[in-house]
């Protein structure tokens, strides 16, 4: 009965005085209820008498339109002031969320459709490209960590070098060559020797780490060689890929992509090689990360674009079309520079792995100073041997401590990280090759990637002579 009383007088007390309890029922709206309550009963009643009282009013309405009256009373059920601006606000959001969404899905099919990536690839792609880096690299660790771990154990489906087999191998160490196919490279010379048969971190199965002959020949002599082991002696059913490229017959060159390096004036950014140099290309190798993810610099010609950092891991090439791999501001770097690519810091230094922990954020796309690196991915990197040569090598569930114990094991006395991913990390044979072919067979994309234009950059690889004629 007091309750009864209590809530007669409250209700009464609210209307008395006031010009909303004369209003015709009719131009009656949930917001006139709203704002006329949220100032009657503020402070007055504690918020379980508020929120009865705001019933009450909502219901005798509710009660009117249902009868014919309060016709402009459409609310099913009575919102406060701040439930309607926490309701508009998320309207808002989805709206907003809907609107970028069709705008990722978009760009994500664009890329999948031209740039042939998988979808993961190019929706992880876009959302970096529009801010939200982080995001990625926390749905990549969930994802490469528990929806689709590397396999344990186990052998590899295809043999070694099972898909590599091209033209017998060909040595003509006698001779240089009497032409070059670009001046500023010189002449093909005398080869270097091929190298030791890898060691695998498992019992070898037959021809595993033996080099293995391509197609690719200069002045008679193989210039391109191939062997597989296993990574690591966990995940003993992938093979990682290395490539041998004998500079004493071959040049190197940077390319820059159409938008990576991501600097507007780079000049003649076709993305391509040059036209006249077409006929002598053989190889093209992925560039490194994006640059604002690279922690370095780069530098094209004479003209430096972003600041080269002390003690970064660069790629330096020149236009005599040698190349070098060096740790910024300590060891010797040459004139005449074609390009300079840095890259996180080097992953082999004096013959030794540098990865002592794969969370450091030397190591892959990193936040807060957590990288990737622990991530069994697509990756890639390029060595310098102690004779000059080059080793690429390339390979699937590899982690930043087997890439780095594979570079060890190819003889790489300083290595650079390059792209990462399985868009991103990959490189083909060409010349002889129509139509390409990819270094690594279970590599994803298409050879024509580095054959038409590309969107990053990548480091094209030429004959500086011609093959010798057959006999």
């Amino acid at each position: 009965m007091a309750r009864k009383e209590w809530f007669k007088s409250s209700v009464q007390s609210i209307l008395t005085g006031n010009s909303f309890a004369r209003r015709e029922l009719d131009s009656i709206q949930v917001a006139d209820l709203t704002e006329f309550l949220e100032t009657s009963v503020y402070k007055k009643f504690s918020r379980s008498e508020s929120a009865m009282l705001r019933a009450y009013f909502h219901t005798a309405l509710v009660a009117a339109r249902n009868l014919g009256g309060a016709k402009n009373y459409s609310a099913k059920e009575y919102f406060t002031n701040s439930q309607i601006i926490t309701r508009k606000l998320v309207f808002a959001g989805l709206a907003i969320f809907v609107v970028f969404a069709v705008f990722i899905s978009s760009l994500t099919l664009d890329r999948v459709v031209r740039k042939q990536e998988d979808l993961l690839t190019a929706s992880a792609t876009v959302l970096r490209d529009n801010g939200f880096g982080v995001a990625v690299a926390f749905a990549e660790d969930i994802y490469y960590t528990y929806l689709n771990p590397a396999k344990v154990g186990g052998e590899p489906t295809a043999d070694p070098n099972g898909d590599i087999m091209g033209a017998l191998p060909k040595l003509n160490i006698l001779t240089d060559a009497a032409v070059a196919n670009n001046s500023a490279w010189g002449v093909a010379r005398i080869p270097n020797k091929v190298p030791d048969r890898l060691s695998s971190p498992v019992v070898p199965v037959d021809g595993e780490g033996e080099w293995t002959a391509t197609k690719i020949q200069v002045n008679g002599n193989t210039a391109i060689w191939i062997a597989q082991i296993r990574p690591d002696d966990v995940h003993t059913s992938y093979w990682a890929t290395v490539t041998w490229f004998d500079p004493k017959l071959l040049a190197f060159a940077q390319v820059p992509g159409t938008k990576i390096p991501e600097f507007t004036d780079l000049p003649d950014r076709t993305g391509q090689v040059p036209s006249n140099l077409k006929p002598f290309y053989v190889a093209g190798l992925n560039g490194g990360f994006l640059m604002r993810d690279s922690r370095g610099g780069y530098q094209l010609g004479d003209k430096i674009y972003q600041r080269l950092v002390k003690g970064k891991a660069s790629l330096v090439t020149y236009n005599d079309g040698s190349f070098d791999v060096v740790k910024w501001g300590r060891d010797f770097v040459g004139g005449d520079i074609q390009s300079v690519r840095q890259n996180m810091e080097l992953i082999v230094d004096g013959g030794v792995s540098q990865v002592e922990s794969e969370d450091q954020s030397k190591w892959g796309w990193a936040w807060q100073g957590v990288g990737s690196g622990k991530n069994l991915v697509w990756r890639s990197a390029i060595g310098i041997r102690a004779d000059g040569s080059m080793v690429y090598v390339i390979g699937d569930a590899m982690s930043a401590k087997s890439l780095g114990d594979v570079l060890v094991r190819a003889g790489a006395r300083r290595a650079i990280l390059l792209d990462m991913n399985s868009a991103y990390a990959n490189g083909f044979l060409y010349g002889p090759y129509k139509g390409g072919r990819k270094i690594d067979p279970a590599s994803t994309r298409s050879p024509e990637r580095f054959w038409i234009p590309s969107e990053r950059d990548f480091i094209a690889v030429y004959a500086k002579s011609p093959a010798a004629k057959a006999d």
